[in-house]
């Protein structure tokens, strides 16, 4: 079953890629962060590393995790959208946003994240250099991708410091992204 997961979390990332680089698919967003979530549990469990998805020997304790990743992303959307206005989605219709932002961005982001880290960490084995490596790879990666897509746009006023045409509040906000999902684990595994 774990071949077929990681099999087809692949192609499902893969088909991401390609759907928001040929066709400027406005969703490839979906595609990619659920298929890289799947496809990196696989090569972590492989491995023998520590996926999130085997926190605990109880198996319902993972259901937990998704809820408090669907809030946090629902906290980051008020605070930098909202609030500040830094980014939008142009594109996405209401349902678009529950969907392909709340219900699957956002948990699924952190998913990824953690399984990316995982992977990296197991091979650096230092921590600071391994979030540094997660962040930057993923920040590059996906935000050049969506630049074919366009399912997000920044607005970030004042700020004009870009690193590879990447706002650095941006790369910040990533960062962030990347220590959500280590938070949450640290503060799961502490009360077990």
């Amino acid at each position: 079953m774990r071949n077929v997961i990681g099999f087809l979390g692949f192609i499902l990332a893969l088909y991401g890629i390609v759907s928001a680089i040929a066709y400027s698919n406005i969703t490839w967003y979906s595609y990619f962060i659920v298929g890289g979530a799947c496809f990196f549990y696989y090569l972590n469990s492989k491995l023998k590393n520590k996926s999130i998805f085997k926190l605990t020997d109880n198996k319902k304790e993972v259901f937990k995790i998704y809820p408090i990743y669907l809030i946090l992303g629902i906290l980051i959307e008020f605070v930098g959208r909202f609030l500040f206005h830094f980014w939008e989605y142009p594109k996405f219709q209401f349902t678009d946003e529950v969907v392909h932002v709340y219900l699957i961005g956002y948990p699924f982001t952190f998913f990824y994240l953690y399984e990316f880290f995982t992977l990296v960490n197991s091979k650096v084995q230092n921590l600071g250099l391994s979030i540094t490596s997660t962040t930057i790879i993923n920040a590059f990666l996906i935000e050049f991708i969506n630049t074919f897509a366009g399912e997000w746009k920044y607005r970030i006023p004042y700020i004009t410091l870009e690193i590879l045409e990447v706002n650095i509040l941006v790369v910040i906000g990533w960062v962030i992204l990347a220590l959500i999902p280590l938070a949450v684990k640290r503060v799961l595994t502490s009360k077990t």
